[in-house]
């Protein structure tokens, strides 16, 4: 990471008139900031070796950051990258507008042939027509709503961009970004945590202090890691500053336009102007902009207002209205919508552009009937000038002028929303069916286009509960989870008495924003007085109210409870006959039994689960991805692994092309699990990651938690021992202090760290902890043998062989009555790590028989560590060549699922045996 880079004022002497010439504009030579430019040069050479690039670039309004970007497409283009550049707009809530500003006009060139060369899946590109137009046409995606979820989205702009940059390389410069929406701040965080894996450079601009908090988190967090350059803007130097405005560095007007400016090139530049054209502008001093300060939002000081002002004073009347009616349609804009706005002819506008231009107000965009003002700040300060009045008009007429021009219903959002009147029944249907169209891509956007036809509705909004629930499922989507529970609070006032049925669906909301929340006891309480309410009777909304109350009690470990709350909503779902319910409630019961150890009553639910599965069409799945959510962790806990991964893929199917993100990151870490048992691990790693990704969508320490509990795994798997235990130590810091299952995982994790970590004693009282009590009964009944052995190896290691001997008993004792071979395998190894402090024969034969069973269980890594335990016991007894025998099917074990450092460990044992050195000591290997 280069260390941020600032301009100083060089305390040269303030001097100099303001000459007759305009001041430099963006295309001629950059004045100063040759240490930016350093940093600039510095990370094109990165992307061109390789290196994912990302350059950040921040200042006061004004500043120079957009000519900064400029220069940058500059330079890079000199080495061959295409560059594409595109910005937010500040009234502008149109979902990744920046992203689309940039591309659009771009893919409209691109041969898409070469894009399928890539082996991506055809539908991406028909995922990305959902958000760039200038792809609608050639992918299609019909006249349903959009239903693509944002990590997908993620991922195949990701794609796009690799496949953009492939040829050669491409710079993507976003500017403005303080103003951007959530959607485009999640894929920024998104691709500078996963950068393409080519020659691209993303460079993004902004004003620090008023930057999102998404964004801002995002790019502080890449800056921890080195991942990002930042270039932190301050003022020109007097020198500079007179450089810039061709004015003699010695004369008394410069200094007075300098110290106005505060050295800020916009502000110098638009008081340079004035003072060329009209004569020096009174600039009281307290006026004055400060070196280094910031302007308020949405605010210029005055006196650069006032400056900017007298350029559009300059103009006719018409250049003036047409000026303003530019502002009013985006920092770009189209001759034909400004004569629409302006009311006037297309000729008339054209003609007024001109003259606009002709004062560097606006600016053609290549050889299209298109055009941007030169800075945003002009746009700001036009906009700005107008009457409130007018512009209220003003975004009628756009309004009108799109959609007679059929253009989508977000583009006419922006100015629906600045224009209609309370009671407008066609403005509050359109911002509806908007947010409806991004709902599952801009969820935040969504939420507030709902906001606004509520209010635009006036009183009448306490009418349509259906808005306030919909605004809700936008914030909930969003991971703005308060929010999203404070708005089904406010709808939940609204309803009627006797809207019985609509009130518990409500209520299975809230409840589900509390336990997302992490506030357990709220959510059971709120189903179990709505159930009060319905008086016992067998409704459908009993039966999804009573499995609430199940699926809270299965999250916090309270495996009795949910199965029977899950047998009420069982019988209540079977006497309404709704199959999907039944299938629902059925699964929830398999995955209950199976965490509480009566494998016989989990399968007897699960095949009828699977079988109602199996006869359903996708269609009808969409609406139960829960369901396969349960069936695959069920089938994973009972070894079942090839079903668990088919039915979880066809969960995140389904996820992907229905749009549904809630439950994603439990398909990815369930998935990550299964592979990770079966050896998989660069695979699991991936979908690990990919875990994490989903959960930081959706703003519960519930997903997150339980993806990094497995991104903990997999590292300790690697060997980054000290990496595993950080991923916890800053999970658990941000985790709730009520026991749930997943906070059990990650704090069994944490124990795992610590114990190869060198703390052994810490280890013991995590995991104790994370099991709720020596009897271990927080963990899930098929795993508890191997915590149970975790511990076992941690009283090993200090020293205790008494306390480990029990925690051995225990395991064993464990083990369910069919024996299944995962569960044996633990009970076995923790008892031959016992008898090997004893160096005895029992030692040897256990480990060997726990590698048996972790053979037939499928898990690779554990029979490797079973055979390493083997190798150094059977050295022990003088077993020698067995021993190398085991100690060499450890290291292949290893090194084919890549846990290299460990196939490292067994390579150094191997080499110790065949020395005939001395053992080391006990609990080397991870638990889990």
């Amino acid at each position: 990471m280069s260390p941020p880079v600032r301009t100083p004022r060089d305390g040269a002497d303030l001097a100099g008139p303001p000459t007759s010439q305009r001041p430099r504009t963006t295309g001629s030579h950059l004045v100063g900031r040759a240490a930016e430019l350093a940093v600039l040069d510095g990370a094109i050479e990165g992307a061109l070796a390789g290196a994912p690039g990302v350059v950040e670039v921040v200042g006061e309004p004004g500043i120079g950051k957009t000519r900064l970007l400029g220069e940058l497409g500059e330079r890079a283009g000199q080495r061959g990258f295409v560059s594409l550049a595109g910005r937010s707009v500040e009234f502008d809530r149109a979902p990744y507008g920046a992203f689309v500003d940039a591309l659009d006009d771009h893919l409209g060139t691109v041969d898409f042939r070469r894009l399928g060369h890539d082996g991506s899946s055809p539908g991406a590109f028909a995922l990305l027509s959902t958000v760039f137009p200038a792809l609608c046409d050639r992918f299609p995606t019909g006249p349903e709503p959009v239903t693509v979820e944002r990590y997908w989205l993620h991922r195949a702009v990701r794609m796009l961009l690799e496949t953009l940059s492939a040829d050669g390389g491409l710079v993507l410069s976003l500017d403005d970004l303080q103003w951007t929406d959530d959607g485009t701040a999640e894929l920024i965080d998104h691709l500078v945590r996963h950068p393409p894996r080519t020659p691209l450079l993303l460079a993004l601009a902004y004003r620090p202090r008023q930057a999102p908090p998404r964004l801002a988190a995002a790019l502080a967090r890449a800056g921890t890691e080195g991942r990002l350059a930042r270039v932190e803007l301050g003022p020109l130097s007097p020198a500079e500053g007179a450089e810039l405005c061709g004015a003699r560095p010695d004369h008394w007007r410069f200094r007075r336009l300098y110290e106005a400016s505060g050295g800020n090139p916009f502000y110098l530049e638009a008081l340079t102007r004035s003072a060329g054209e009209e004569g020096l502008p009174d600039i009281p001093v307290a006026q004055a902009v400060p070196a280094g300060s910031v302007p308020v939002a949405g605010d210029l000081p005055r006196s650069v207002r006032a400056a900017l002002l007298e350029e559009l004073g300059g103009l006719s009347a018409a250049a003036r209205v047409c000026a303003q009616a530019a502002a009013v349609l985006g920092d770009s804009f189209e001759a034909e919508m400004v004569a629409v706005v302006a009311q006037t002819g297309e000729a008339q506008a054209l003609a007024a552009l001109d003259e606009a231009a002709e004062r560097d107000l606006v600016r053609q965009v290549g050889s299209t009937r298109q055009f941007r003002f030169r800075h945003p700040l002009v746009r700001a300060a036009v906009y700005q000038g107008a009457g409130a009045g007018w512009r209220i008009e003003a975004h009628t007429r756009a309004a009108d002028g799109l959609a007679l021009r059929g253009a989508p219903l977000t583009v006419q959002a922006s100015h629906v929303q600045r224009s209609a009147r309370v009671g407008d029944e066609h403005a509050v249907d359109l911002l509806v069916r908007a947010a409806r169209q991004v709902m599952t891509i801009a969820p935040v956007t969504a939420a507030h286009w709902t906001q606004e036809a509520l209010r635009l509705l006036g009183e009448q909004s306490r009418l349509r509960p259906e808005l306030w629930l919909q605004q809700a499922d936008a914030l909930g989507m969003a991971g703005r989870l308060l929010e999203s529970r404070d708005v089904l609070r406010t709808a939940a006032t609204l309803l009627p008495a006797q809207a019985r049925a609509q009130r518990a669906r409500l209520t299975a909301s809230r409840a589900t924003m509390e336990w997302g929340l992490g506030r357990y006891k709220e959510a059971t309480s709120l189903l179990l007085r709505e159930l009060a309410d319905h008086d016992g009777r067998p409704e459908s909304e009993s039966a999804a109210l009573q499995m609430g109350v199940a699926t809270v009690a299965l999250r916090t470990a309270d495996f009795p409870t949910a199965i029977v709350w899950g047998e009420r909503a069982l019988r209540s779902a079977a006497t309404i006959g709704d199959p999907a319910q039944i299938t629902a409630v059925r699964g929830l019961l398999a995955m209950a039994h199976t965490l509480t150890g009566d494998s016989a009553r989990s399968t007897d639910y699960l095949d009828l689960v699977l079988e109602a599965v199996d006869e359903t069409d996708d269609q009808q799945l969409a609406g139960q991805i829960d369901t396969l959510v349960t069936v695959g962790w069920t089938e994973m806990f009972l070894g079942r692994y090839d079903p668990a991964l088919r039915h979880l893929g066809q969960g995140l199917d389904l996820s992907r092309r229905t749009g549904q993100s809630l439950m994603l990151a439990d398909l990815f870490a369930a998935s990550a699990y299964v592979l990770m048992w079966l050896g998989r691990l660069d695979e699991a790693e991936t979908y690990a990651a990919d875990a994490l990704e989903a959960a930081s969508l959706v703003g519960s320490n519930e997903p997150r938690s339980l993806a990094e509990a497995v991104n903990a795994a997999v590292s300790m798997w690697r060997g980054d021992f000290a990496g595993a235990l950080k991923i916890c130590e800053e999970s658990l810091s941000q985790a709730g202090p009520e026991p749930t299952q997943y906070r059990s995982a990650i704090l069994g994790m944490l124990g795992n760290a610590l114990l190869l970590n060198g703390d052994p004693a810490g280890c013991v009282r995590r995991v104790i902890e994370a099991g709720g009590g020596p009897e271990m009964l927080a963990f899930e009944a098929p795993v508890r043998p191997l915590w149970l052995r975790l511990l076992t190896g941690a009283e090993l290691a200090r020293g205790d062989v008494a306390a480990a001997e029990l925690w051995a008993g225990r395991a064993a004792s464990a083990v369910s009555p069919d024996r299944p071979p995962g569960q044996l395998g633990f009970a076995l190894l923790a008892r031959a790590e016992v008898h090997l402090t004893r160096e005895d024969a029992v030692a040897a034969e256990a480990a060997c028989e726990a590698a048996a069973a972790f053979c037939a269980a499928r898990m690779p890594l554990y029979e490797a560590t079973a055979r390493l335990t083997a190798g150094i016991a059977l050295s022990v007894v003088d077993r020698q060549s067995e021993g190398l025998a085991q100690l060499e099917r450890a290291r292949a074990l290893f090194t084919g699922c890549g846990a290299t450092a460990l196939s490292e460990l067994a390579d150094q044992e191997h080499h110790r045996t065949a020395a005939r050195t001395p053992p080391p000591a006990t609990g080397i290997t991870p638990g889990i």
